[in-house]
């Protein structure tokens, strides 16, 4: 069968999703594979379709051109959408390459006849509908018709953990059996035995937590904020905080807050960084702090353990399961809750290693666990439909 994998983004600056990929490209091209896997992306600058080791990469980006008026009346006239001259120009790429089976990796509406295998990574729209970035505009109207229709069509949909599975079954009618729990793998980039810590091309100000995430509101930077002008001001603690990732409308909000509480040379936001200084971070800071309100699992929490460095996550029910007890509950609402957590790691240097020896061992009991494997099941469980009408 040809099964092709739809990742909208090009990479690197998707983050967590790009991480996935890549880690899945990784498992597919050291595995046997008996299948052939196509890699749909949109990426302005990259070759329209090429191929690398088990992998067949198909460019599906296009340059969009604003139709002249007399185009536009007519299809307001007729109710014709962009999304449906979208869905038809997808259609025919992955036509043109005859998949059999699709691998939608995220939440992109396609309306498309090729059965597909649809991931949720979360219902964050409605779990918690408060965040601008789930209900501005019409955002929260789009990720509702899009789950409306993209789960009751999918073959099988995968969910990250439990609490994701009666996350889905608790907000849309959908049959539970073909709901398949699928964990995050811990990225492979963690298991790099060539990894070599170097100098980042920014200062770092010891000691240090830090937070890779994207600059959503729930992303929860700011209770961060608030625990190091904490610690500064009720114990006179100098923790410094590093974050990194790209803005999604919340990064104005997060400097203000930065400089309310006078904070400019304690909490410094550096962007997007590279893989070498990520791990450098990791590697050195005294803890990751993850306080995101969204689960119900997330990749930068394996990263930490498996790079040895403490953790610290919001007490939410889908990452207590997915730590299986590793790192460090927190509540993500309470400031000083985070701040005594920040000062036992600090201070504790036993408390410190056993955080760390924790995380190791779940990164064991983990390393051999394949995302892709588990793919591969899912893909063998949909060929005895395949075979009753192609070979």
């Amino acid at each position: 069968m040809r099964v092709g994998i739809y990742y909208n983004n090009p990479p690197p600056k998707a983050g967590g999703a790009y991480t996935l990929l890549n880690t899945i490209i990784n498992d597919i091209n050291s595995s046997e594979v008996e299948h052939d896997f196509y890699i749909f992306y949109n990426d302005s600058s990259a070759p329209k379709k090429y191929q690398e080791n088990n992998i067949v990469y198909i460019n599906c980006y296009k340059k969009n051109k604003k139709p002249n008026l007399i185009l536009r009346i007519i299809r307001k006239f007729f109710n014709f959408s962009f999304k449906k001259s979208n869905d038809d120009y997808l259609n025919n790429i992955f036509n043109n390459e005859n998949i059999d089976l699709l691998w939608i990796l995220g939440p992109y509406y396609i309306n498309t006849a090729i059965p597909f295998v649809f991931t949720v990574w979360d219902l964050g729209h409605r779990m918690l509908p408060c965040f601008p970035e789930v209900s501005r505009g019409n955002e929260w109207k789009y990720r509702e018709k899009m789950y409306k229709e993209m789960l009751p069509k999918a073959t099988y949909i995968i969910a990250g953990n439990k609490t994701g599975k009666n996350e889905i079954i608790a907000n849309f009618p959908v049959n539970p059996e073909k709901i398949h729990i699928m964990p995050l793998p811990i990225p492979s980039f963690c298991f790099n035995d060539s990894i070599q810590i170097v100098n980042p091309s920014f200062q770092v100000n010891f000691p240090f937590i830090f937070y890779p995430a994207q600059f959503w509101a729930h992303k929860n930077h700011i209770i961060l904020i608030e625990t190091i002008a904490w610690l500064r001001d009720e114990k006179k603690i100098i923790i410094n905080c590093y974050f990194t990732g790209y803005d999604h409308g919340n990064l104005e909000y997060v400097n203000k807050k930065i400089k309310k509480y006078n904070l400019e040379n304690q909490i410094f936001i550096i962007g997007f960084i590279s893989q070498d200084e990520l791990i450098y971070l990791y590697k050195n800071a005294l803890a990751m702090v993850f306080p995101s309100f969204l689960g119900p699992n997330n990749l930068p929490p394996l990263e930490a353990m498996a790079l040895g460095c403490p953790l610290l996550y919001s007490d939410i029910t889908g990452h207590i399961e997915q730590m299986e007890g590793a790192g460090l509950p927190i509540n993500a609402t309470n400031a000083s809750n985070i701040g005594e957590a920040i000062i036992k790691i600090f201070q504790d240097s036993k408390f410190r290693e056993d955080l760390i020896l924790n995380g190791l061992k779940f990164t064991n009991k983990n390393k051999s666990y394949s995302y892709f494997n588990e793919m591969k099941k899912i893909i063998n469980s949909f060929y005895k439909y395949y075979k009753t009408w192609k070979e």
